[in-house]
């Protein structure tokens, strides 16, 4: 049976076309992390990162993109997960 992804989520190549790749020199540090959210709708992608933002030392409540033709918002976070808020 040939494996096919849900209707609401895009394969990996069309994630890889989308988010801009990530470079070693951004997670170069022990214990920094990039993060790339997928969420139905702004609100619960900016509801996520200001979560995030309680937790830990993050680079804030980003830019949420809407990709013509392509379901749910996208956004990227960086954090450091030792470093507590």
């Amino acid at each position: 049976m040939e494996q096919r992804s849900p209707a609401n989520r895009p394969t990996s190549s069309a994630v890889a076309a989308v988010m801009k790749p990530i470079d070693k020199q951004h997670i170069a540090e022990p214990d920094l992390v990039v993060l790339d959210i997928t969420g139905g709708d702004e609100d619960t992608a900016q509801a996520l990162m200001a979560a995030l933002e309680k937790r830990w030392a993050t680079s804030g409540i980003g830019p949420v993109r809407r990709d013509p033709g392509e379901p749910g918002v996208r956004a990227r976070v960086y954090a450091d997960v030792l470093r507590p808020a």
